[in-house]
């Protein structure tokens, strides 16, 4: 397993890596203004009407998948695969016709601030992305049904040509017409699909002109996809909220969110998604098999795991994020303005890593216990939350507000999450993990001192890289170094595991 997953490690940082780049470029030629709003805008929009259904999927299909397997056999699985895909489809179209016939519309209720050649321009964009729905539709299935079949390279490796296609388009758009920004997503994305193609043929998936939705397992999955898709509508509302507002706070708002996000997410993929990959199946067939013990013993690990992991970046983001925000944004046409607009929502943005991190990993959980209901009150709740402090801290603090707003009510949902949990399946030893939590804090902390010490003692104008470098490293040792110190509980456990991999 742990081979496994630090060679999806390995994947997901070149496919961020490259994400990065492709935010780089865009930035780099269009800096953060008018245009860059409209494109992002246009790319959210066919994202958030299709996440309501993609979610859906992602979250139900491995656990149904499974049990189908397990009673039913591979054959049977593979018709519900067909069957779920025509479906999706179907409802993909719809969504294509809508997003044809209402651009304007659309547009306004995502950003309401857009006037002009801004509004017709997210509108030309937006018709044109919509297409991309179907392919995208096809990756979330295919990606999941990969995954339920053990190979998980072959989903984050379609990642890498999807960046680097996205990242020609941006440049050919510059040389010969911005319109080919949003032909370049469509691409991109089909690209993407046909790279799956191959590994999916390999699992002996062949696809059957059947759709039947009132079949008995889609119906299991719609019950289960369906608070789901409630809670991903809170999360999308709250998308909406943050984008509609910070487009009334400043031109270029929507571009600072969307970058300083990206960083963020950037490291809860390399130091999450491929644990949560790896596990979901795995925990899926111990709730199917009702084995909880060995469940909980797993979900402890992983908890501990990832704040192990996300607690020392946070810190380190914290302290160093106008640094990291120039040093991956400032040049070309993102301007000064727009480094401190960027910096100052990725420090906010920065206090809820935990929070993203934590989350995702106890929903997932809860969908292996067939349990969609609980992370959709805690989503609900979330966003009524999220909307007031939106609200509230937007007009102290502008788009720096938005970002803590987003950080408090992740946090607040992951605890919530947590809690209820431990209320289902029992104790979690929830003592020792809030221990070993709380050793990566003070350790963090320690770190945090020495890294910045260590880049004051090294900065000046031509060597703050060199200094930025220095201090990530020696912040590095010295959190080993601390929790070596002060003995996490399951020291043996982590030992063993890294000497298991070494020998590998």
């Amino acid at each position: 397993m742990e081979k496994t997953v630090i060679a999806l490690m390995a994947v997901i940082i070149a496919t961020k890596v490259l994400g990065f780049s492709r935010d780089i470029s865009l930035s780099y030629f269009y800096g953060a203004d008018g245009l860059t709003d409209a494109y992002l805008i246009s790319q959210t929009i066919p994202s958030v009407l299709f996440s309501f259904v993609g979610m859906g999927i992602a979250a139900s299909f491995i656990p149904i998948f499974t049990k189908i397997n397990e009673n039913e056999g591979p054959e049977y699985a593979q018709r519900f695969t067909a069957n779920l895909t025509n479906i999706v489809l179907l409802l993909s179209t719809v969504l294509v016709i809508a997003m044809q016939l209402f651009p304007v519309q659309i547009v306004k209720i995502f950003a309401s601030g857009f006037e002009g050649e801004t509004l017709k321009i997210a509108s030309d964009f937006t018709r044109i992305s919509a297409f991309s729905i179907y392919f995208t539709a096809l990756v979330y299935i295919f990606n999941s049904y990969l995954e339920v079949n053990r190979r998980f390279l072959a989903t984050v490796l379609s990642g890498l040509p999807l960046n680097l296609l996205i990242i020609f388009f941006i440049y050919l758009s510059f040389e010969v017409n911005f319109y080919l920004l949003s032909i370049g997503s469509v691409v991109a994305v089909v690209v993407q699909l046909l790279f799956l193609l191959p590994s999916i043929r390999k699992t002996g998936y062949r696809h059957k002109l059947t759709a039947a939705p009132m079949e008995k397992n889609i119906q299991k999955m719609l019950l289960l996809a369906i608070p789901v898709i409630v809670g991903v509508s809170a999360d999308q509302i709250n998308v909406l909220v943050d984008k509609t507002l910070a487009s009334q706070i400043s031109e270029g708002g929507i571009s600072a969110l969307t970058y300083s996000h990206r960083i963020v997410f950037f490291i809860q993929a390399i130091f999450v998604t491929a644990i949560v990959t790896v596990m979901f199946p795995k925990i899926s067939k111990l709730a199917v098999n009702n084995n909880i013990a060995h469940l909980k013993d797993i979900v402890g690990k992983i908890v501990t795991t990832v704040a192990l992991l996300v607690i020392p970046a946070t810190v380190g983001l914290m302290i160093f994020s106008e640094q990291v925000t120039e040093m991956l944004f400032g040049r070309g046409a993102f301007t000064d303005d727009a480094v401190v607009m960027t910096s100052g929502a990725l420090f906010f943005y920065t206090i809820g890593m935990l929070g993203f991190g934590l989350r995702e990993v106890l929903a997932k959980v809860f969908y292996s216990l067939e349990d969609s209901k609980t992370p959709m009150i805690s989503a609900v709740g979330a966003m009524f939350m999220n909307v007031v402090l939106n609200i509230v801290l937007s007009r102290f603090m502008g788009i720096n507000g938005l970002a803590l707003a987003t950080s408090i009510s992740a946090l607040a949902t992951t605890a919530v999450l947590y809690i209820s949990l431990v209320r289902k399946v029992g104790s979690m030893n929830t003592k020792k993990i809030l221990l070993d939590i709380s050793k990566a804090v003070f350790a963090a902390a320690v770190m945090g001192v020495a890294a910045k010490s260590v880049f004051t003692y090294l900065d000046s104008p031509q060597t703050e890289l060199l200094a930025l470098a220095g201090g990530i490293i020696s912040g590095a040792l010295v959190y080993g170094l601390m929790l070596w110190l002060l003995q996490l509980s399951d020291l043996a456990y982590y030992k063993a595991r890294l000497a298991a991999l070494a020998k590998r």
